[in-house]
Formats: structure tokens, C-alpha cells, sequence
């Protein structure tokens, strides 16, 4: 066999491997030509990855676990399969430093919704997504007190999330006996009175009159319950109407029949519940958080709750917290369709169960056949809310007020034209908004 031989021979070996890899290498392009194809195809009966929206609620350490609100979140997304609400919990202390910066320098990093107290709404607004007649059918069943904090400038500005209501706690075993809850300004000034025995350290009534203590709330709740309102025909803020006046004299004779704790101007809500717990004071005004409060941290304690007394009118105090959509998110519509579900009767109740005094109609009337609820539940249709602009100057007018009169400095009428003076003269001086 000859050189020739072999040269034709390894020519024929190359041709055949040529071919062989020309093939495989145009296969291999084919099926990625094929994955290619695929991939661009629409993936029909796939199913899509809901879109996620974020919810940033906010709790105290003593308060509602909000991881009762899972189910409520679950129902959501089984009625809308392509939603999902991821919400997360955080202390209240951070809340206002929070929603601060979401609504400035760290726009970037806000939610899609978050959770704001009535006091703070006003404030916010302005970064807050706003609504019309779009959602306010859905707000119809709410009682109007809930709604007005959220009502700024005709627009609405979230959903009642959670809400307090303020009612009489007492110790019945600190009645006189025969004595029932009193109902009326004359009867809840008896009755403390002859609770008061300064001699075993028990007092009647706690009232707070300390600065940022509770008391301007609850020198609005009498003013209410005398048939007054905050505001005059103008709807300015007035300070000095006959109703005030009425109710800030009311609580100079408390203090003078010796029905409230001594010291008046020294003690703050918070001081007020733990002398009730502790059986020092008989009644005191507080919201339904602090039921909650005293079954967690004092056991089978003995009290009871009774709708606010009031002189000409029933009466009920009400604050609340609203979800609310950020104005930065990018998913407008789809937490639109949350809040109308928050605002149903069937989230509403579930709310309800996680301890949240009902405000739509339909729940509330189920409040009503429940014992401790019955107290907080029983004069919604005439609830007041504080105000919702300007509350902290207004606050800390109120609690001069209390100063003024509680300290024997000037009758109340005065009390009240002083701080009146001075708040038409800040108004006066302050750059229009």
C-alpha cells in the first residue's frame, strides 16, 4: 500500500467527520432557535405571581396582637388571587418619625399604605393618595364621627383601620351601696363624692390635669355630652361658648366636693389607670384599650364599663387610626381595591374581633349584645371626634384652660377668654396655608 492510499483514505476520514460535525453544531443551534421560540411564546395557563403591596401597621407593646389580622390579609388574597398584602409591624414610638421621613427625604423607601392616628392625618395629607365618590359609596355604613378626621377639603383620605371608644370604668365594689353606674353630670358628681375617702387613700373620680395628660380630651367629652361643640357658626374654634364654660365650671366643683384625686394638675391618664387597678379611685373616663390592659396585666379584676354620663345629650368620644395609601406608591389602583375591602362589613368584623370598637352600622349592632362592648358601642351614632387640624396648639390651650381654673387662679370663664385671646391672636399672626 503506497503513500497515495493513505492521503485518499484520511481525506475521506476528515470529510465524513466534517459532515458529522457540521450536523450536530446546526442541531444544536436549531434547538436553541427552539428554547428561544419558546421563551417568547406567551405561557398561557401558567400561572402569573401576584403582585405584592406592602403595609407597614404599627402596635404597642400591651396592645392588640395584629397577627390576628392574618386572616383578614388571607381573605383578601383568596378574593384576589393576583394580590398580596405583605403587611409588617412596628412600635408606635417610631410611627410619626417614620411616616415623616416617607413623606420627605426617604420618599423612596415608603410603603404602599401605612397606618396614621386621626391627630396626624391633617399633617400628612398632602403625601397621602386622595379620593372622591369612588370610595365613599363604600364608607356609607360608617358612623360620620369615624369619617370626619379622614374628610379634608371634600377629599377622603383612607379607611377606619382601628378605633377607640371612651366609656366610664368603675370598681362596683367602690359603689355605695344601691348605687348604680351614673348616667347624668348630677348623679356621676354624687356618686364620686360619696366614693371618696381620703382617709383610705380612695378618691371618686380620677380626672388628668397634668400638660399632655389626657385632660383636653376629656374636657371635650363633657363639653359634648352638654350639647356643645368646639366650633362656632363660622366654624372657627371657640373656647368660650356657654357649653365650655359649663363643663369647665363642672369640673372646678368636682374638685371643690372633694370627688376627684388630690393634686389634679400633677396626674396624666397612664397615672390615673394604675390607681383604678390598684382600687384607689373608683371611676375614671378611659378608652376600650384599657379593658384590654386590665384583663392582660391585672387578671379577674372587678370592673365594669357604662356609657359616658353626660347632661343634655348622649355622648360618645371616639379617635381612630386609618389605612392610608402613600402618594409615592406605584400601585394605586391595586391597594384601592384593599381599602374597599377593609371598608366591608365582613373585614369591618373582623376587625371588631381583634378587639377594635366597631364603627360600620352593621357590626356595630352586633357590638351591642356583647357585655363589655355594650358600654363602648351604645352612643356611636352621636360620637365626636378631637379635631383634625391643629390639635397639639389646641391641646395645649385646652390644658392651659385646666391650669388656669383647677388652680384657683381665675374662675373658668375667664380661664377660657384668656387662652381664647390668645389663640385668635396666633391664628391672626400665623402665614396663610
Amino acid at each position: 500500500m503506497n503513500c497515495n492510499h493513505f492521503a485518499d483514505r484520511a481525506k475521506g476520514l476528515w470529510r465524513g467527520n466534517a459532515a458529522a460535525f457540521v450536523f450536530s453544531a446546526l442541531h444544536v443551534l436549531w434547538l436553541v432557535a427552539c428554547a428561544a421560540s419558546l421563551v417568547a411564546l406567551p405561557r398561557t395557563g401558567t400561572a402569573q405571581q401576584p403582585q405584592r403591596l406592602t403595609l407597614v401597621a404599627w402596635e404597642h407593646e400591651d396592645g392588640p396582637d395584629l397577627r390576628k389580622c392574618v386572616g383578614l390579609l388571607e381573605e383578601f388574597s383568596r378574593r384576589h388571587p393576583h394580590l398580596n398584602i405583605d403587611m409588617t409591624h412596628d412600635d408606635w414610638a417610631s410611627a410619626y418619625p417614620r411616616i415623616s421621613r416617607w413623606s420627605g427625604s426617604l420618599k423612596e423607601h415608603a410603603p404602599d399604605m401605612t397606618v396614621i392616628p386621626d391627630e396626624w392625618l391633617a399633617q400628612f395629607a398632602p403625601n397621602l393618595c386622595t379620593f372622591g365618590t369612588g370610595i365613599g359609596r363604600y364608607l356609607e355604613p360608617f358612623i360620620p364621627a369615624v369619617l370626619d378626621p379622614i374628610t379634608i377639603d371634600g377629599r377622603i383620605h383612607g379607611v377606619p383601620w382601628r378605633v377607640d371608644s371612651y366609656a366610664l370604668y368603675y370598681r362596683p365594689d367602690l359603689l355605695p351601696e344601691g348605687r348604680k353606674a351614673p348616667t347624668t353630670w348630677d348623679e356621676l358628681l354624687a356618686t364620686a363624692a360619696a366614693i371618696s375617702d381620703p382617709e383610705q387613700g380612695v378618691y371618686g373620680l380620677g380626672l388628668p390635669g397634668a400638660v399632655n395628660g389626657g385632660g383636653a380630651r376629656t374636657l371635650l367629652t363633657f363639653l359634648w355630652g352638654a350639647g356643645g361643640s368646639f366650633y362656632n357658626e363660622e366654624g372657627t374654634i371657640n373656647f368660650t361658648s356657654a357649653q365650655m364654660t359649663d363643663a369647665l365650671e363642672y369640673w372646678v366643683r368636682l374638685a371643690r366636693a372633694g370627688a376627684l384625686q388630690p393634686e389634679v394638675l400633677s396626674w396624666d391618664a397612664a397615672q390615673l389607670q394604675e390607681a383604678f387597678a390598684e382600687r384607689k379611685l373608683g371611676m375614671i373616663i378611659a378608652g376600650s384599650a384599657f379593658a384590654r390592659r386590665l384583663n392582660n396585666q391585672h387578671g379577674a379584676l372587678n370592673f365594669a364599663v357604662a356609657p359616658l354620663p353626660c347632661r343634655d345629650q348622649p355622648v360618645a368620644s371616639i379617635s381612630a387610626t386609618y389605612v392610608v395609601i402613600m402618594r409615592t406608591t406605584q400601585h394605586r389602583a391595586e391597594c384601592m381595591e384593599f381599602l374597599k375591602f377593609l371598608a366591608s362589613r365582613g373585614a369591618q368584623d373582623c376587625m371588631r374581633q381583634t378587639g377594635s370598637v366597631p364603627s360600620h352600622r352593621e357590626v356595630i349592632s352586633q357590638g351591642r349584645g356583647e357585655p363589655l362592648m355594650h358600654a363602648f358601642v351604645a352612643n356611636l351614632e352621636h360620637a365626636h371626634a378631637r379635631p383634625k387640624r391643629d390639635w397639639k396648639n389646641l391641646e395645649a390651650m385646652l390644658d392651659d384652660a385646666l391650669f388656669l381654673a383647677l388652680g384657683g387662679r381665675c374662675l373658668p370663664a375667664k380661664a377660657l377668654a384668656t387662652v381664647q385671646e390668645r389663640y385668635d391672636r396666633a391664628a391672626a399672626s400665623a402665614p396663610p396655608q
